[in-house]
């Protein structure tokens, strides 16, 4: 099996709510392959893979708050 039926395989057992997330990485290799490369560095390389999610607007400040449960500040 070659590594394209593999991935046509797998993709066949994701649940459909990952649909939506793997259609935007579709896209985003897309324009990444279409696009002119230039240096990357881990900061882009890490925004350009992020998924847009419903965060919270007060995550950097209250991180503490939101991965150990502590009181806000």
């Amino acid at each position: 099996m070659n590594k394209a039926e593999t991935i046509k395989r797998d993709i066949d057992l994701l649940p459909p709510s990952m649909l939506v997330e793997l259609e935007h990485l579709v896209n985003k290799l897309k324009k990444k392959s279409t696009s002119v490369k230039k240096p990357a560095t881990l900061l882009s390389e890490l925004a350009a893979n992020a998924i847009e999610d419903d965060l919270p607007t007060d995550l950097s400040e209250q991180h503490d708050h939101y991965l150990y449960g502590v009181s806000k500040k």
